[in-house]
């Protein structure tokens, strides 16, 4: 018996073309993926969306939802995976689908899986570093070279879709966390950025470039609410340690005793 992808929604930021949401929407419903997410698109003409989606794929469309901004779009997920087919340092690191596919297949310890997004960019350009910096995983599709690797949006839609459909056949791996959701990450991250900026690890002005390495070494374990709350313990005591002048040397803070 295969696993469900239903729990796998596809989140397109700033789409242009009304036909390219219909043939997503088809490429979703042919490979059995959740929700369709828009962000800001252009333009909605329900009459070219529902042509090339055909009307197999019309309830995708008709259960789709719209946002005007990212961050409240991906909110919801546990875990968020972007997309690109521009490699750089910053970008990465980079997974193909078939590398990917099996650890989006797997769920908690109850057997409940968490809440995927697969994230898409504007079709000209593609997903921003600023925007993959929201994300966990990267996945890039190969191709046979850099000037071939652009495709379009329901192309990678189907690749990443089949790859996702072969592995759910396979035996699913054994159940694991359920990852924090993006709101817990992001309240933790401020935390961190906040201790980081006052104690001078990161620079006040474009902090964000040098809090993505940190946030690489944290996305690689997929953290949990309960890891998320663990950190902002700590940020919280150190900020309380900075501005009670506390130190390690001098701190009168009662230790327990262990036999």
């Amino acid at each position: 018996m295969k696993l469900s992808r239903r729990h796998i929604d596809v989140v397109l930021s700033e789409p242009q073309k009304s036909e390219n949401i219909g043939a997503v929407a088809r490429a979703m419903a042919n490979m059995g993926l959740g929700r369709l997410v828009l962000v800001r698109p252009r333009s909605i003409y329900r009459e070219l969306m529902e042509s090339t989606a055909t009307s197999h794929a019309w309830k995708v469309l008709a259960d789709m939802t719209v946002y005007e901004a990212l961050d409240e779009a991906l909110a919801q997920y546990g875990l968020v995976v972007g997309t690109t087919a521009r490699t750089g340092r910053q970008r990465g690191p980079f997974y193909t689908p078939r590398q990917l596919a099996p650890s989006l297949l797997t769920g908690d310890s109850q057997g409940q899986a968490w809440p995927v997004a697969i994230l898409f960019g504007p079709e000209r350009m593609g997903l921003a570093t600023s925007d993959l910096r929201r994300c966990q995983k990267v996945v890039r599709i190969p191709t046979d070279g850099q000037k071939t690797s652009s495709l379009n949006l329901a192309q990678a839609v189907l690749l990443i879709g089949y790859e996702l459909l072969m592995a759910a056949g396979a035996s699913p791996d054994p159940p694991s966390v359920r990852p924090a959701p993006q709101t817990e990450l992001a309240g933790m991250y401020d935390d961190l950025a906040d201790f980081l900026l006052r104690i001078g690890f990161l620079p006040a002005d474009n902090h964000e470039h040098w809090l993505m390495n940190i946030k690489k070494i944290f996305n690689r374990s997929l953290l949990t609410s309960g890891e998320c709350n663990l950190w902002r313990g700590v940020c919280r005591q150190a900020r309380w340690a900075l501005d009670n002048k506390v130190t390690a040397m001098n701190a009168d803070i009662e230790r327990p005793v262990h036999e």
